[in-house]
């Protein structure tokens, strides 16, 4: 059965599945750095200063309109994570200090620091803050560990209940196989199947085993529109669709919003109905009018952004055309 929802949380949603599919790309390149750093240089850091710039816009967003949607859940988040969100904010400040330092110190003659050693810190610490945010999520989602009352959360209690480990490695293994597809690498064109296999496999059985799922119905779109991006990525006829960003993130963002979905519509393991806490109020009516137009902004904004970056760096790759030949 689908759960009828709410225009306010289907946005919400939309909202966030964007920004986890924009913040899942930085994940990739994590790993591409890590396992073809030579081949990362060409294809990958030109993508990490507007992934960068996008996720932390696109996060701000996220935030603000669910405090508008659901007020009572911030303070549960930050209470309960504050510990977490202290060592996300040191950790992110040092994942920016990393990347702006690999993209300009490194240039300064009699460097001692190495570019490769700052680009493999920053993907190691991007790894560690992509976990934490999964963490925080599958807490959430299954609510082991997190004592909504209390506003408190217990690290042991998640961690010792296996699907919450499996959900976790599951996604880093999914994103692990969707990253040489996402930044052109050059793998075996059957492996980012195989390994997107696995790790759905694996995180898909752990979010059942965590006892949020409510509208199960909903995971054959998820699970068809993920795979279908390594399964044209393996054709040369089709590689080049699987490989188009836009393409590759509106695939992506559909099968996390319906993941999101299918949860709907309760948290904490069925313990927390959603409608339960949403607002209700003008300001629920107010924020979703608002959302829509500072989407629509956003959206544009991203473009542009996105298209003047990848100009300027074609341009700056073009050679010099020499005198006379105009």
């Amino acid at each position: 059965m689908v759960q009828t929802i709410d225009i306010e949380v289907v946005l919400n949603l939309i909202i966030f599945a964007m920004f986890f599919t924009i913040a899942s790309t930085e994940l990739m390149a994590a790993s591409a750095i890590i396992f073809k750093y030579k081949e990362s240089e060409k294809k990958v850091f030109k993508f990490l200063i507007p992934i960068w710039e996008v996720t932390g816009t696109f996060f701000v967003f996220y935030v603000v309109n669910l405090e508008g949607l659901m007020p009572d859940v911030l303070p549960l988040l930050a209470y309960s994570f504050i510990s977490y969100i202290l060592i996300l904010l040191i950790l992110y400040v040092l994942r920016n200090t990393l990347i702006i330092s690999a993209e300009n110190l490194w240039k300064r003659k009699n460097r001692i620091i190495n570019r490769r050693l700052l680009y493999s810190a920053y993907a190691i610490v991007t790894f560690v803050l992509g976990a934490m945010i999964v963490m925080i999520y599958a807490a959430f989602i299954g609510g082991h560990g997190l004592n909504f009352n209390a506003e408190t959360f217990n690290l042991i209690s998640f961690i010792t209940f296996l699907p919450d480990d499996g959900f976790i490695i599951g996604i880093a293994i999914l994103f692990f196989g969707l990253a040489a597809v996402y930044y052109g690498l050059d793998v075996n064109p059957f492996l980012p199947f195989i390994v997107t296999t696995m790790g759905m496999l694996l995180s898909g059985i752990s979010i059942f085993e965590m006892g949020d799922t409510n509208n199960s119905t909903l995971f054959i779109i998820p699970i068809i529109f993920t795979l279908s991006i390594p399964l044209l990525w393996m054709f040369n006829k089709t590689k080049n669709i699987a490989e188009n960003k836009l393409v590759f993130q509106g695939l992506l963002s559909i099968s996390i919003f319906f993941l999101a979905y299918s949860q709907y519509p309760y948290l904490l393991g069925k313990n927390l109905l959603i409608t339960s806490v949403l607002n209700n109020s003008a300001m629920q009516t107010q924020m979703f009018y608002a959302t829509l137009i500072g989407g629509a902004i956003l959206l544009v904004l991203t473009y542009f952004f996105f298209d003047i970056y990848f100009g300027n760096s074609q341009n700056e790759n073009q050679e010099p055309i020499a005198e006379g030949e105009n």
